[in-house]
């Protein structure tokens, strides 16, 4: 008996994963690049720009610590001012109509019965995502030129040629062409993201609907929606961070103007600290940028777990 439960202990020790072989902190030393990387490249300039907001600093000389003072330069500028109202307006709308129609368009194709079509339809709505953004900007740019624009063109041969104007020469439209290019606003992203998440429900549940007597368009707001709404969440925080910290259509389709109409925080904080040398202003921007997103970014949060019944919270 004794020499059986030796043979026994021997062979169950045997079959034992050898995981005391290998050194605790060995799986640390292999993330230890990635952390490093990460430290250098995102969390230390991120905690740099915070604390540089707090000084006087040119970029070049030594910071010298001015406390508040950034932000009570920031509150009493109407330019900043200017810029956060142009960003809140350009951040929801714009989020706003890319959100809904992707999700249209993942609705579109999810329901279409041929595979073939649903491939097709996949490529048209996300082809734009290989396309360089600033092409977009700068073919956009020509659509809304006064003298020889698409859209003045159009309106010409519709016999609207009394609405023709400098769409990018107004303050009353320069903010709302903005908003518009890329018409009709589909995310190639959001509608990958919206339709995964269709084709990922159970085909039960449609089919019961059907059988019900549910139409298609009660099924999207009773069904569709309140199951997706994770990847959902997900869209409208991406869209509003990138919204927030948007500068790239203002600063090459109208660089923040006419009269400062589509002036971006963004775009301030680049104009302050490599035209005008001010990066302690810059940085006091970025942190507000910063700040701003967060609260957004907890607010979609809650609201997306707040009497949710696809998630345990």
């Amino acid at each position: 008996m004794a020499t059986q439960s030796t043979l026994t202990s021997d062979a169950s020790a045997a079959s034992r994963p050898k995981s005391r072989l290998i050194p605790v902190y060995m799986p640390y030393l292999f993330l230890l690049p990635a952390i490093l990387l990460l430290v250098a490249f995102r969390y230390y300039p991120a905690f740099s720009a915070v604390f540089h907001s707090f000084t006087d600093w040119n970029g070049t000389s030594t910071a010298n610590f001015v406390g508040l003072d950034q932000y009570k330069a920031l509150a009493n500028d109407p330019i900043f001012i200017k810029s956060v109202i142009n960003i809140v307006i350009y951040t929801a709308l714009r989020t706003f109509f890319s959100t809904v129609m992707a999700l249209l368009g993942a609705e579109l194709v999810y329901n279409l019965r041929s595979y073939v079509s649903q491939g097709i339809w996949r490529i048209v709505f996300t082809l734009p995502l290989v396309i360089p953004t600033t092409v977009v900007f700068l073919v956009w740019r020509q659509v809304y030129a006064a003298r020889l624009g698409l859209l003045n063109n159009i309106l010409a041969a519709i016999g609207l040629g009394g609405q023709a104007k400098p769409w990018l020469g107004l303050p009353d439209t320069a903010l709302g062409a903005l908003i518009l290019i890329g018409f009709p606003l589909v995310s190639g992203f959001g509608f990958l993201v919206l339709l995964s998440a269709l084709q990922n429900l159970p085909t039960e549940v449609n089919d019961a609907a059907l059988i019900d007597g549910c139409t298609r368009l009660r099924r999207i707001f009773s069904i569709d929606i309140p199951s997706i709404r994770g990847p959902l969440a997900l869209i409208l925080i991406l869209g509003i961070n990138a919204g927030l910290q948007e500068f790239a259509p203002m600063l090459v389709v109208t660089n923040g103007g006419p009269v400062n109409a589509t002036q971006s925080p963004g775009l301030y904080l680049y104009q302050q600290a490599f035209t005008y040398g001010k990066f302690g202003y810059s940085t006091a921007i970025g942190t507000v940028l910063m700040l701003m997103t967060l609260a957004f970014s907890i607010f979609i949060l809650r609201s997306r777990y707040r009497s949710a019944h696809d998630v345990e919270v």
